[in-house]
């Protein structure tokens, strides 16, 4: 019998030859497509905040949703009403914990209600869904389940929404013409929902930027924008590699009387959520917005477009960190005293945490939302810190510790490497660093800042339990010219 090949395609002719042999074959774009999951979101109540989730995907009898992210427990917990069907009849389904769920047989067909009351603690809203009366966020990684009882990640999501009147979506993602989103990875989809958003855009270096915020501000959203361009700018130039796409800043108010101090940011893919409390000048919001950009930001570039794998967050977190603070500097956003101050500070919340001298970077990175929140941010910064005055004063400035950047994107973005082993290899490359790593990330032990920091004419104070670092009154030709390539002015 021979198979009718005028009425089969070329491609197919030859797949159907494939499986025939016993190849394995890769499915096609067409097929993948075919078992992706379709999503509704309904937003059916503001008050409590509530939304129904209808999807139809690949034939599955468990679902799994995420109950922790980033230290927040308790997740599932939100998950009710789960429901099965297969060809239009009810399945039984069982909630064997919060958050799981299984089926008395497979079925393609489920739906279910979250509860998105917003968050009471600050710190949780840029991190995790929730709605309030005027907006909210929709992060797929929390709610969307794994499918099967290998918890596999649906990919495709083809979804879109349903929204009280008034109200609109943005995200990093553009919807198609019928306002439906197609999402390749769950975990860095984003979506930014509320009353009057308003959206701005901006080419930045190869990157199309764009700046999505509601409510009123001291500062115009124009202004705003611009400040994230030249930040992108700088980090283009850090790290010599330009990212195409869009990207986008997803940037709301707290409620009430909160001032800039507070704010709250994580970034996924590429979408930054940042909230910021907005009870100051202009100025001042802008020169913190600029401040908390600048190491945002660079999320987009590491660990974002880096194949690396591990636990490498002393790094992205603290060298980041730090990077970022030295943008500010050039960008005139904060003085050199602000930039030793920020290092007093953070050495002084390294010292005040318990065996801070018994835990290595590496092995805090592995504990980060468990027992090393902010350990990994700031012996990372301080270790960043110490990395770029050593290089500094070994190359006479010919060096400095950005220098990382270009570097970990020549080796680290093409391929699944170890993250800490390239990281390694990098800072014990240059002359006179060949055991950088091993003593400051991979052993435990203390930083003394004060012994540490003398060489390079700067001098720390610790009065009243703060920390001050100062620089020297008297400073050799090579000190001078090293705090000079810092930014200092005398």
């Amino acid at each position: 019998m021979r198979l009718a090949e005028h009425r089969i395609p070329k491609i197919k002719r030859l797949r159907i030859l494939l499986a025939i042999l016993g190849f394995f074959i890769i499915p096609t774009t067409e097929e993948v497509y075919a078992q992706s999951l379709k999503v509704r979101v309904i937003v059916t109540s503001l008050s409590p905040a509530r939304v129904l989730v209808e999807a139809e995907g690949p034939l599955a009898d468990t679902w799994s949703f995420r109950n922790i992210y980033a230290g927040i427990p308790k997740l599932g917990y939100r998950v009710e009403s789960f429901k099965a069907a297969a060809s239009g009849e009810p399945v039984s389904v069982r909630n064997l914990a919060p958050g799981e769920f299984r089926s008395s047989k497979e079925v393609s067909s489920f739906s279910y209600q979250v509860q998105l009351e917003e968050r009471s603690r600050l710190t949780e809203l840029s991190h995790v869904s929730w709605i309030n009366q005027e907006r909210g966020f929709l992060m797929l990684a929390d709610l969307l389940p794994r499918l099967g009882r290998k918890s596999l990640v649906p990919s495709p999501v083809n979804i879109e929404f349903k929204l009280p009147a008034g109200w609109s979506v943005a995200s990093a993602l553009l919807p198609d013409k019928n306002q439906q989103y197609t999402v390749a990875n769950i975990d860095s989809a984003v979506f930014h929902i509320g009353l009057a958003l308003r959206e701005t855009r901006v080419r930045a270096d190869s990157m199309d930027l764009a700046l999505v915020t509601s409510g009123d501000w001291a500062f115009t959203d124009s202004d705003a924008l611009k400040l994230a361009a030249k930040i992108v700018k700088e980090h283009s130039k850090l790290t010599k590699h330009g990212l195409d796409g869009r990207s986008v800043v997803l940037l709301a108010p707290f409620n009430g009387t909160v001032g800039p101090d507070r704010w709250t940011a994580d970034t996924r893919g590429a979408t930054v959520v940042l909230l910021l409390g907005r009870n100051a000048s202009g100025r001042a919001l802008l020169a913190r917005l600029g401040v908390v950009l600048a190491h945002e930001l660079l999320h987009l570039w590491v660990p974002n477009k880096l194949a690396l794998e591990g636990d490498y967050d002393w790094f992205f977190e603290g060298f980041t960190l730090y990077q970022a603070l030295l943008t500010c500097l050039r960008l005139n956003l904060i003085r050199f005293d602000d930039y030793l101050e920020t290092m007093a500070r953070v050495y002084d919340s390294y010292r005040s945490q318990p065996d801070h001298d018994k835990l290595s970077l590496i092995q805090a990175s592995e504990q980060r939302w468990t027992a090393a929140p902010s350990f990994v941010y700031d012996k990372g910064m301080l270790v960043a810190f110490i990395h770029d005055l050593m290089l500094r004063q070994l190359t006479r400035n010919g060096s400095s510790g950005a220098d990382i950047y270009p570097q970990l994107f020549r080796t680290g973005a093409t391929g699944p490497e170890n993250a800490n082993e390239v990281i390694m290899s990098i800072l014990n490359r240059p002359p006179g660093m060949n055991q950088f790593f091993e003593r400051y990330v991979q052993n435990p032990g203390d930083i003394a800042l004060d012994l540490t920091l003398a060489p390079y004419g700067l001098r720390v104070e610790t009065r009243d339990f703060r920390t001050r670092i100062l620089i020297e009154k008297e400073l050799t030709v090579e000190q001078r010219r090293l705090l000079r390539s810092l930014g200092y002015q005398e």
